[in-house]
């Protein structure tokens, strides 16, 4: 399974700097309503197909990032990008991946929630696993 992934654009990332709601340190957001942080990679989300409509590659409504962009042989330029002969318009702006604190996230030993020694970790779940556990754990 991919990573899950989020989308900002540039614009909502400007406003949350200059509002105070989020910081950046590196490649890291922190949103500071949600505790949250995020490893932040650039990307793009291709909006429209500015040349004959047809979107040849499928890429309408899908978010890219830029080194995603270059293996593909995009040129992107601004709110543009070029593939083949087909032309798109983007909006700018950045993925974020959750970045986990394991000691925060895991309960105590001993508590509801908490694994058994015996339970699968990391790939040994399936997404059936992972539903099962938390509606056994949450309900």
């Amino acid at each position: 399974m991919g990573e899950n992934r989020l989308f900002w654009p540039q614009e909502m990332m400007d406003e949350w700097i200059i509002d105070e709601k989020a910081s950046i340190e590196d490649n890291l957001l922190t949103i500071t309503d949600e505790n949250m942080t995020y490893k932040l990679s650039q990307a793009v989300h291709f909006v429209a197909d500015v040349g004959d409509g047809s979107d040849q590659h499928s890429l309408i409504g899908k978010v890219k990032e830029l080194s995603t962009l270059l293996d593909m042989g995009c040129e992107h330029y601004m709110d543009s990008v070029l593939l083949e002969d087909s032309a798109y318009q983007v909006v700018q702006g950045f993925t974020g991946v959750p970045v986990i604190d394991e000691a925060k996230q895991s309960p105590p030993k001993g508590t509801p929630g908490s694994k058994s020694p015996s339970a699968p970790t990391g790939d040994d779940y399936d997404d059936r696993d992972l539903l099962a556990r938390f509606l056994l754990d949450n309900l």
